[in-house]
C-alpha cells in the first residue's frame, strides 16, 4: 500500500511546466480529423484518420532535432500501417494473431525504432471485425501524416530548439556549480535549509553537459552549427572540471575560501551574462581573475614553511580560476561570435524566447527533456532521456535513427516479458473478440515495465488514471450526448493529455483513456456500462502484468552485477592510467568512460532495489561513491598536473600502483578469482613527500620562481595523491567484498 501511495503522489505530480502548445497541436491533429468525418457524414472514416494521428502523436519523439522527427514519424507511420493490416488479417486467425502480437510487442520493447504503436495498431485492427483490406489502414497513414504536417511546419524557424534548451541548460548548470562551491557534500534528500548541496549540484551539471553534448553531435551533419555547438559544450566541460579541482584546492585553503568563493560566484554570473552573446561577461571574468592574482602577489612572502604551501595551494587555485575565466572567454566569443544584431543567432541556445530566466523557448517544456520517460528530473536527456549521473566528460555520437534497444535499459528479458505477457493477453481475450476484449491488451503492454517496481507503479496510475478518465468522459457524454460532444472531448482530452504526458504519466493516463477509448470505439456509446467493463477489463490487464513482473524473469539484474563491478574497475584504471601518461588531452573521455560504467551498475543496482525480493548490495552503493570521489580526485590531479614538466614530480610511480591494483581487482571479479593482496603504495608517496621537504627547503633559501613551480605542483599532488589512492584502495576492497566468495 505504502508502493501504491508513493507512486500515485509522483506520479501525479508536476515536476516542469508542460508544453501547452504542443498539447493543443496534438489536440487539432486528433480532433480535426474527427470533425471532417462527422461534417461528410462517415464518422467511422475519420475515427480512423484521428487514431492514425493519435498513434503517430503517441509514438513521436517530441525534443529531438526535426530531421531526425521527421524520419522517425515515416518509419513509424509506416509500421502502425502495417500493424493495423496485419491485426485485420489476422482477424479471423487467432493463434496466429496471438503470436504476432507476442512478437511485435518484444521488437517494440527491444527497438526504440519501433515502439508499442505498431502492437497498438494490430490489436485495433483485430478487433475492427471489418474484412482484411487497405482502407483503415490507408486513413490511418493519413493521419499520421496530418500530424507529421502539423508537428513539422515550424522545421524551417524552431530546428533548433532541442540544441537551444541544451546548451542554455548546460550554462545554467555549470553556473550554477560554480556559485555552489561552498555547497554541503549532500543532495537534495539531505538538505534541510532548502539550498542544493554539492553533490546535487554537480550531478546536474553532468547531466546538463552530457544532454548538451548529445545535442550537439544530432546537429553535426546539419552545418557549421554542430560543430560550433560542440565546441561550446566543450568549453563548458572544461569549466565543469577546473570547478570540481578548485572545489578540493578551496578545502586546502581554509583562510582563503571567501576570497575564493567571491571570484567563483563572480565567474558565474559573467558565464551566465557571455552566454547570452555579450562579451562584456567574457572580458570581465578575464579582469576579475587578474584582480585576485594581483591581491595574491601583492602579499609578502613569508619564508616559513606553512606559509609556503599556503600560497602553493592558492597558486594552484589561481591557475584554476584563470582556466575558468579562459573558458568563459570562450563561450563569450562563440556566443557573440554566432548572434548577429537582429538576434537570431547560427548557435542556438542564447537568444530566444526565455521563461523564468532558463531560457526555454516557447511551446518546449522547462526543463529541456525529451523523450517521455514519466519520471523527470532536471537536466534528462534532450534526445533519449537518458543522461543519468556524474560524467563530466563529452559523451559519444548521437545513435541517430539506428535500430537500437530502446532507451532506459529495456534489454532481451524485457522484451521476452512482455511478448509473452502480452500474447497470453490476447489469447485470454479471444473469447471476447467482439468487442472491449482489446483494453485488457492494451494495459498489458502499457503495464509491464523491466522491473517489478515500475510495473507496480505504472499499473497503479493505469488503474486510477482510467477510472477518473473514463468516469469523467461517461459523465460529460451522459449529460450533452451526440457527435460533436465527443469531438469536443476528444480536443480538451489530446491537449490535455499530451501535453502533460511530457510531465507526468498519471495524468496521462487520467486522459489518455478516455481519449483512446473514444476514438477506438467511436460508433460505440461511452456510458456507465461501457466505461464499467472497460474499467474491469484495464484492472484485469494490471493484474496480469503484475503476475508476469512477478513470475518472468524476477531479479535479473542479480547476474550482471559481477561483470558491470568489474568493467567499473577496469574504466577507472584506465582513467588513472591516463594521468600516469600525462595523456591529459584524453582525461575528459576517460573521465566519461569511467562515469558511463558507473552510470550502468547504478542503473542496474536501482532496478535490482525494485525487483521481487531485490536487494542492492551495501558494498556496490557504497563503491558508487568511492567512485565518484576517485573521479574528482582524478580530476584534480589532472589540474596540478597540466603545465608540470615530465619528470618534475614523483606521481606516475603511485599512479601506476593505483591502475595495478584496480585492474588486477577488476580481472579478479570478472574470472571469480581470490584478488591479490592490497597494496597501500606508502613507499612512493614517502617519495612524493620527500620531493615536497626538499622543494621546500630550496624554496626557503630563495631558490628562485621555478622552485616555487615546482613545489606548488609538489604541495598539490600531495593530497590529491594521498586521496585518490585512499579512494582507489576502499573502492576495491568494497568490490571485493561483495563478490569474495
Amino acid at each position: 500500500m505504502r508502493g501504491a501511495a508513493r507512486a500515485l503522489r509522483d506520479g501525479f505530480s508536476l515536476p516542469a511546466r508542460p508544453p501547452w502548445g504542443y498539447g493543443l497541436l496534438c489536440g487539432l491533429a486528433v480532433a480535426g480529423p474527427l470533425l471532417a468525418g462527422v461534417l461528410a457524414g462517415r464518422p467511422q472514416s475519420g475515427a480512423f484518420l484521428a487514431l492514425g494521428a493519435y498513434l503517430t502523436a503517441f509514438g513521436d519523439t517530441y525534443g529531438q532535432p526535426y530531421a531526425a522527427r521527421a524520419r522517425f514519424m515515416a518509419i513509424k507511420i509506416v509500421l502502425i500501417a502495417a500493424g493495423c493490416w496485419l491485426g485485420l488479417f489476422l482477424a479471423d486467425r487467432p493463434w496466429w494473431a496471438v503470436l504476432a502480437l507476442g512478437l511485435a510487442a518484444a521488437a517494440g520493447a527491444r527497438w526504440r525504432t519501433v515502439g508499442t504503436p505498431p502492437a497498438f495498431a494490430l490489436v485495433t485492427g483485430f478487433y475492427l471485425a471489418v474484412p482484411a483490406g487497405f482502407g483503415p489502414p490507408e486513413l490511418m497513414v493519413l493521419g499520421g501524416l496530418l500530424y507529421a504536417v502539423l508537428a513539422l511546419a515550424l522545421w524551417p524557424l524552431r530546428r533548433f530548439d532541442p540544441l537551444t534548451t541544451a546548451l542554455d541548460e548546460a550554462v545554467q548548470a555549470t553556473a550554477g556549480l560554480l556559485d555552489g562551491l561552498a555547497g554541503d557534500d549532500r543532495d537534495d534528500r539531505d538538505d534541510r535549509d532548502g539550498r542544493d548541496g554539492w553533490d546535487d549540484l554537480r550531478e546536474r551539471a553532468s547531466k546538463a553537459l552530457g544532454a548538451a553534448a548529445t545535442a550537439s553531435a544530432a546537429f553535426e551533419t546539419m552545418d557549421a552549427t554542430g560543430r560550433s555547438a560542440d565546441a561550446y559544450v566543450k568549453a563548458l566541460v572544461r569549466i565543469f572540471h577546473e570547478t570540481v579541482a578548485l572545489r578540493a584546492l578551496r578545502a586546502a585553503a581554509p583562510d582563503e575560501q571567501d576570497g575564493i568563493d567571491d571570484v567563483a560566484t563572480t565567474l558565474a554570473a559573467d558565464l551566465r551574462v557571455a552566454a547570452d552573446g555579450r562579451r562584456a561577461g567574457a572580458v570581465e571574468a578575464l579582469a576579475v581573475t587578474a584582480d585576485y592574482a594581483e591581491r595574491l602577489a601583492a602579499r609578502e612572502p613569508a619564508g616559513d614553511p606553512a606559509t609556503l604551501r599556503s600560497g602553493a595551494v592558492l597558486g594552484q587555485a589561481r591557475r584554476c580560476l584563470d582556466r575558468i575565466a579562459l573558458g568563459v572567454r570562450t563561450v563569450g566569443s562563440l556566443a557573440a561570435h554566432h548572434t548577429p544584431p537582429a538576434g537570431r543567432g547560427v548557435l542556438p541556445g542564447l537568444t530566444w524566447k526565455r521563461t523564468a530566466g532558463r531560457g526555454v523557448p516557447t511551446w518546449k517544456h522547462a526543463a529541456g527533456r525529451g523523450v517521455p520517460t514519466w519520471k523527470h528530473a532536471a537536466g534528462r536527456g534532450v534526445l533519449t532521456g537518458k543522461r543519468t549521473a556524474d560524467r563530466g566528460g563529452l559523451p559519444g555520437k548521437q545513435p541517430g535513427m539506428a535500430w537500437k534497444p530502446a532507451p532506459g535499459g529495456s534489454g532481451p528479458e524485457h522484451a521476452g516479458r512482455l511478448g509473452i505477457t502480452a500474447a497470453v493477453a490476447m489469447a485470454l481475450m479471444l473469447g471476447v473478440h467482439e468487442q472491449y476484449g482489446k483494453w485488457f491488451v492494451f494495459t498489458v503492454l502499457l503495464a509491464v515495465r523491466p522491473t517489478y517496481g515500475d510495473t507496480v507503479e505504472r499499473v497503479v496510475l493505469r488503474v486510477a488514471g482510467t477510472v477518473a478518465g473514463a468516469a469523467g468522459a461517461a459523465l460529460i457524454l451522459a449529460a450533452v450526448p451526440g457527435p460533436y460532444t465527443i469531438v469536443g472531448t476528444v480536443l480538451v482530452f489530446g491537449t490535455l493529455g499530451f501535453a502533460l504526458r511530457e510531465v507526468s504519466y498519471g495524468y496521462w493516463s487520467v486522459f489518455a483513456t478516455p481519449l483512446a477509448m473514444m476514438l477506438t470505439d467511436f460508433s460505440t456509446r461511452l456510458d456507465w456500462e461501457a466505461a464499467g467493463i472497460r474499467l474491469a477489463l484495464t484492472a484485469g490487464g494490471g493484474v496480469l502484468a503484475l503476475v508476469a513482473a512477478r513470475l518472468l524473469w524476477p531479479r535479473g539484474q542479480a547476474g550482471r552485477l559481477r561483470g558491470l563491478s568489474a568493467e567499473l574497475l577496469r574504466e577507472h584504471g584506465h582513467l588513472i592510467r591516463t594521468l600516469a601518461e600525462r595523456d591529459l588531452d584524453r582525461l575528459p573521455d576517460r573521465t566519461e568512460s569511467a562515469g558511463t560504467a558507473s552510470d550502468r551498475l547504478r542503473e542496474s543496482l536501482d532496478k535490482l532495489d525494485k525487483e521481487p525480493g531485490g536487494s542492492a548490495p551495501a558494498e556496490l552503493r557504497a563503491a558508487l561513491t568511492l567512485a565518484r570521489k576517485l573521479r574528482d580526485d582524478a580530476i584534480l590531479l589532472g589540474a596540478v598536473l597540466r603545465g608540470a614538466e615530465p619528470g618534475s614530480d614523483a606521481t606516475a610511480g603511485v599512479l601506476d600502483a593505483v591502475a595495478d591494483r584496480l585492474d588486477a581487482v577488476g580481472q579478479a571479479v570478472r574470472e571469480r578469482e581470490p584478488p591479490p593482496a592490497a597494496d597501500a603504495f606508502e613507499s612512493e608517496l614517502d617519495d612524493v613527500a620527500r620531493e615536497v621537504s626538499s622543494l621546500m627547503e630550496e624554496a626557503v633559501a630563495g631558490e628562485g620562481t621555478a622552485v616555487r613551480r615546482r613545489l606548488r605542483h609538489a604541495v598539490t599532488a600531495h593530497p590529491a595523491l594521498r586521496s585518490l589512492c585512499k579512494d582507489a584502495l576502499d573502492l576495491a576492497a568494497e568490490v571485493t567484498a561483495r563478490f569474495r566468495t
